[in-house]
This record gives structure tokens, sequence and C-alpha cells, in this order.
């Protein structure tokens, strides 16, 4: 078991361990889970304490001895859903909180892989039409999975697309994907020249995303007459792309 992938749902090494080693062993004492990991016996009854106060963890009684059990991996589903129900009740207090003081124009830089995930899963969140030009194609060398996931969502959120990919044999590949999702029009930049970055626009946002394979990173810009602005200089593209 990938102890990474617990990690990345919010245990921290030392719980991962425990629940991984109660999960196979079963009902244990202290001193057979401490020779199984190696965590040091103070510490492993902290680490036993906040995993019970999980409620992934709890313990029985044998002739007075305690034995540790691991729950059923569902109860970490049921967390993962209860904190989520928690968050999208904050959530609306937290994005009035965020919410800008002035009317300037927000610029960000986004860096890494992580920066451009943060992109996607805005867009999502926005839920309005999405415009792209200037489109490579290197989103999925460069995220791998993440960009079909992404795409699977958008789709059943049913985001409408439409995009201008340059005529590389990179963008060609990637024009030929689009054409097969849903909610999705493609077109081609009339003449073929290679470009290392990404205009998007949606909702009230213009982000320029620079595909670069070692280090990728976008720069977001949230303000509405600069998003409109953008979506008149894309329709005049559309209208001079290829079908």
């Amino acid at each position: 078991m990938d102890i990474g992938k617990l990690k990345q749902i919010g245990f921290n090494e030392k719980e991962s361990k425990v629940y991984i080693e109660l999960l196979q062993a079963g009902d244990s004492l202290v001193s057979e889970i401490f020779e199984k990991t190696g965590i040091n016996r103070s510490l492993l009854y902290s680490v036993l304490s906040d995993l019970a106060n999980k409620g992934l963890v709890t313990y029985i009684l044998k002739s007075g001895v305690r034995y540790y059990r691991a729950a059923e991996p569902s109860k970490i589903s049921a967390m993962l859903k209860e904190k989520e129900s928690i968050f999208e009740d904050i959530l609306p207090g937290l994005i009035a909180l965020h919410r800008p003081k002035t009317k300037k124009p927000i610029i960000e830089i986004l860096e890494g892989k992580g920066g451009i995930k943060t992109i996607l899963n805005d867009v999502l969140r926005v839920k309005q039409e999405w415009v792209a030009f200037d489109v490579p194609g290197r989103g999925p060398e460069i995220l791998g999975s993440t960009v079909h996931a992404f795409e699977r969502e958008r789709q059943k959120e049913r985001i409408h697309l439409r995009v201008i990919c340059v005529k590389t044999e990179y963008g060609i590949k990637r024009g030929k994907e689009f054409s097969q999702m849903k909610f999705t029009q493609v077109r081609h930049a009339p003449r073929p020249y290679e470009s290392p970055a990404s205009n998007w626009v949606y909702g009230d946002r213009v982000v320029i995303i620079f595909w670069y394979k070692e280090f990728p990173f976008a720069v977001r810009i949230i303000d509405k007459n600069l998003a409109e602005s953008y979506r008149h200089h894309f329709k005049i593209l559309w209208d001079f792309s290829e079908k």
C-alpha cells in the first residue's frame, strides 16, 4: 500500500503506517504495533489517540488488556465527505473575505504544475464559457492525467469551450482530441507558428499559460473590462481561423 496516497488525503506518515499495519494485522497490542512500525512508544500512543479521535481506530479489551483495531476504510470516505460538507458551508464566507476591496485588476502568478491545476479548478468553479487561443497542445504532455480528468469534469458540467489551436504537430493533434469532446468547438490558426503560451478567457478572468516543460506557470488577471476586450479579440481571430 502506498503511504503517499494516504498522506495526500490528510494522514501524516506515522498515522499512515499505524493505520495500514492495523488493517493488515487486525487486533494488535501496542507492543506489536511498535515492533512492526518502529514508532517510539510514547509517540505511538499519541498517534493512536489522534486516529481514534478521527474515528479511524478503536480498541477492545481482552482479559483487561487493550487491543487496537482499524476502522473500516469506508470510514475515511465518510470523513472526507464530512469535511467537504463543512468546507462548503464556510466557502461563501471565505470568498466574501477574499473579495477585493478596490476595483483594480488583480494580477497573480501561479507557478508549476500545481499552479496550472489551480487554474483548471477555477474554470470548473466559474462555470462560464471558456475560450482559448494560441493553444500549443502541450497540456497533456506536461500535466498528464490531470488534463484528462479535468476534461471529463468540464464536459460533465456542460462548460462550453471554443478553442483555436496553432498549426503545429502538437496543436493539430490536440485539435483532433478536442473535436471528439462534447460542448467543444475547434478551429486552427490560419498560419503555422510555434507558441509557448495559451491565452484563456473565462468569466472575468484572462489567463496566459506558459507551457514550459520543466517549469510551467500562468499569469491570471481578474478584470471584467480586460476579459471583455480579450473576448472581442478572440472573436476576430475565430472568424479568420480555419475549421
